[in-house]
């Protein structure tokens, strides 16, 4: 009986532990992802550098992430 119940114990004991590693994971994320969309709502003037090989733009201020609309100059039409 005592053997069950130590058996018993750990497991919920480790399943609290990952639930409550798994729970701080996402508030942990979800408080980075606002305070990059608090960043990038923050910058005016964005200085737009080129990305993965000239397909989408990315600011070099705040890292705020966009698609590029005009195709690069040297690529052909069918990339866009």
């Amino acid at each position: 009986m005592f053997v069950t119940d130590v058996i018993t114990i750990v497991s919920l004991l480790s399943l609290g532990g990952i639930i409550g590693v798994a729970g701080f994971r996402r508030l942990f994320r979800l408080d980075r992802l606002r305070w990059e969309y608090i960043r990038q709502n923050a910058c005016r003037w964005h200085r737009w550098q080129t990305l993965e090989q000239g397909t989408s733009l990315v600011c070099a201020l705040c890292g705020k992430r966009s698609r590029r609309l005009n195709p690069p100059p040297d690529s052909p039409p069918e990339m866009m």
